[in-house]
C-alpha cells in the first residue's frame, strides 16, 4: 500500500460517534506507528485538513473549502440539478443523486419535496448496499465477483434484520433490476417509505451511480403504476448523456 493511500486512511476513522482522533486511535484503528501516526497528523495539520483541539484532531477548514468547490461546480451536480428540481415538481417526492465509491453509495445531492418524513440518507453518508433501491440498482451494474465481495462483507442472512437474504435469490434479483432498469423498495429503510431508483452511466457505460425518488408509500400508491418508474429511468438517461458529454 502506497504512503498517499494510508495517508488518506485517516479520514476513514471520522464517524458521528468519533468526530475527534487521535495517535492512539489511528493505532489501534489502522495499525499504525505512533511515529507514522503523529507525521500523517502533522503533515494533515499543515495542509489545513485537520485541525488541532485539546482532545486530539478534528477536520479542518480545507475541507470546507473542497465542500464548497464541489457544491458549486462538480460536474455531475450541475448536471443533475434541473432534472432533480424536475422530479420535485412533477412529484412532490425527495429526489436524490447518488454516487458509487469505494464499494459505498453516498448521496451527493437531495433535494426534499412537499411529502415529509425521512429522506433516504443524509447528503455524504454511506447508504445501506443491501436494504435500498439507491444501492440495489448500483450492485446491478457491478461484475459478478464485485457483487459476490460485497455480499460477503455485508450479508448476514442468519440475523433477524436480514433474513431473506441468502445469495441465490439476491444475486437472482439484482439480475432482474439489471433487466427492467430500475429498482423499487418498500419499507426497507424506514417504515412506510417506498423509493424507485435508476442508474447514472459514465462515458464507458460503467455505472456511476443512481437518481431515486423517495417519499410515503401512500404517495406512491396515487400515481399510475410505473409513472414514476418512467420519470426516474428518463432522468437517469439524460443525465447519463449529459455526462458523456462533459
Amino acid at each position: 500500500m502506497n504512503s498517499l493511500r494510508r495517508l488518506l486512511m485517516v479520514f476513514d476513522l471520522f464517524r458521528p460517534e468519533q468526530p475527534v482522533i487521535d495517535v492512539e486511535i489511528i493505532c489501534q484503528e489502522l495499525g499504525f506507528t505512533p511515529a507514522t501516526a503523529y507525521r500523517y497528523l502533522r503533515e494533515l495539520g499543515d495542509a489545513g485538513f485537520l485541525k488541532r483541539l485539546p482532545r486530539g484532531y478534528a477536520l479542518g477548514p480545507r475541507i470546507v473549502t473542497l465542500e464548497h468547490q464541489m457544491t458549486k461546480y462538480d460536474p455531475l451536480l450541475a448536471c443533475s440539478r434541473d432534472l432533480v428540481d424536475k422530479l420535485v415538481d412533477d412529484t412532490g417526492l425527495d429526489a436524490l443523486v447518488s454516487e458509487w465509491h469505494g464499494d459505498s453509495v453516498v448521496n451527493v445531492l437531495i433535494q426534499r419535496g412537499s411529502d415529509v418524513g425521512p429522506v433516504g440518507g443524509d447528503r455524504g453518508r454511506p447508504i445501506d448496499l443491501l436494504h435500498s433501491a439507491t444501492s440495489r440498482v448500483v450492485l446491478a451494474y457491478l461484475l459478478p465477483r464485485q457483487i459476490r465481495r460485497i455480499y460477503d462483507a455485508h450479508a448476514h442472512p442468519t440475523e433477524p434484520q436480514q433474513q431473506g437474504l441468502a445469495w441465490k435469490p439476491f444475486s437472482k434479483s439484482l439480475l432482474a433490476i439489471r433487466k427492467q432498469g430500475y429498482c423499487m423498495s418498500e419499507s426497507e429503510l424506514h417504515p412506510g417509505r417506498s423509493g424507485v431508483a435508476a442508474p447514472i452511466f459514465d462515458e464507458k457505460q460503467r455505472v456511476l451511480g443512481s437518481m431515486t425518488l423517495v417519499g410515503r408509500s401512500e404517495r406512491f400508491r396515487a400515481f399510475q403504476p410505473g409513472y414514476l418508474c418512467d420519470l426516474v429511468t428518463g432522468a437517469a438517461s439524460e443525465l447519463t448523456a449529459r455526462i458523456a458529454l462533459q
